[in-house]
């Protein structure tokens, strides 16, 4: 039996097969992209995108017209939130480590030659949720809700026809915590896309 969590990723694994057999015909683009989240979680009292992570994946494109596009992506995103270390606190004693894959849904708008705005909304799967108090690491994955849902925009630059660079910054709609207190993803991304 596949596990809930793991269903979105063979869902993902299957439709890039599909889309690969059917890119030109239908003519989608196959992009693959990497980057650096920079989050932080509204309502844990910690102030900062201090925590970073990872986030790469896939997705297909389309053009709507010379200047607009739409996409959708599959990807791998570490968020969190992270205590830094100050001189009025110097314990490091709060670190929430969230693993999700994200489906971000995006419009694309080319306003400028080589200049892009997007515009989109996500779904997220919780695959593991860890808090850490500076001594011991703690699955809390029950406690962060299994799907998060948020909105999203960015700018991004292409460096050429096929590889562009790009940030996003994505919040949270719905609180993602099981729990009295409110909790928020807010996450600023950096990257790179390769289109294929």
């Amino acid at each position: 039996m596949i596990h809930f969590k793991l269903k979105p990723l063979l869902i993902f694994s299957l439709s890039i097969l599909l889309f690969h057999s059917n890119v030109k015909a239908q003519n989608f683009k196959l992009m693959l992209s990497s980057g650096i989240n920079f989050s932080q979680v509204n309502g844990d009292n910690l102030a900062g995108f201090n925590k970073l992570g990872l986030v790469a994946g896939a997705g297909v494109s389309r053009n709507i017209s010379n200047n607009q596009q739409w996409s959708f992506e599959f990807l791998y995103s570490e968020k969190g939130s992270k205590d830094v270390v100050t001189l009025g606190d110097p314990i490091q004693d709060s670190i929430f480590k969230f693993n999700y894959i994200e489906i971000p849904f995006c419009y694309h708008y080319q306003f400028k030659p080589k200049l892009n705005l997007q515009f989109g909304v996500y779904t997220a799967v919780n695959i593991k949720s860890v808090y850490s108090d500076g001594l011991e690491n703690y699955d809390v994955s029950e406690q962060i809700y299994a799907t998060d849902y948020g909105i999203l925009g960015g700018l991004s630059y292409e460096l050429s026809p096929q590889t562009k660079i790009q940030t996003r910054l994505s919040t949270s709609v719905l609180d993602l915590n099981n729990s009295l207190e409110r909790y928020y993803n807010l996450v600023l991304s950096m990257g790179i896309s390769y289109t294929l």
